[in-house]
């Protein structure tokens, strides 16, 4: 992969990509760094989710290696799609009921997650209308 291709479609576009890739990346990261996957796993079977450790573990591999690849632009209409829905259950499931602006950590509203949807689904567009060889893939 040459350096340039990690700038594609645009500097603009690109920088995006990047950012919330560290982003996810980091999420994904303090979740096991702290430990605290036992608590999401507890969250999602409390909220009528089946099997919430394993889910929390899935969701947080897809975040943490999922990041990594749209980093260097490996996947990323799949990890877009998927964040977006991840983010969805989220808001439906959680934030939603909190408020459209959150307060504090506590009271987190919809709007972060709302904000996230919006990037993933304009690097969504600007690598859709790219010529990258997998293309086709979404």
């Amino acid at each position: 992969m040459s350096i340039n291709s990690l700038f594609k479609p645009n500097y603009s576009i690109a920088a995006l990509r990047m950012m919330v890739a560290v982003v996810f990346l980091l999420h994904a990261g303090a979740r096991i760094y702290n430990n605290s996957l036992l608590g999401f796993g507890d969250f999602l079977e409390h909220k009528g989710f089946p099997f919430g450790l394993l889910l929390a573990w899935a969701v947080t591999l897809f975040e943490l290696i999922g990041g990594a690849l749209m980093f260097f632009r490996y996947f990323v209409k799949f990890f877009c799609l998927g964040e977006i829905f991840i983010l969805i259950i989220g808001i439906i499931t959680f934030h939603w009921e909190k408020g459209l602006v959150g307060v504090d950590m506590s009271l987190s509203g919809a709007e972060y997650s709302m904000v996230l949807i919006t990037i993933l689904f304009a690097i969504y567009i600007a690598e859709r209308k790219s010529r990258r060889n997998i293309s086709h893939l979404l």
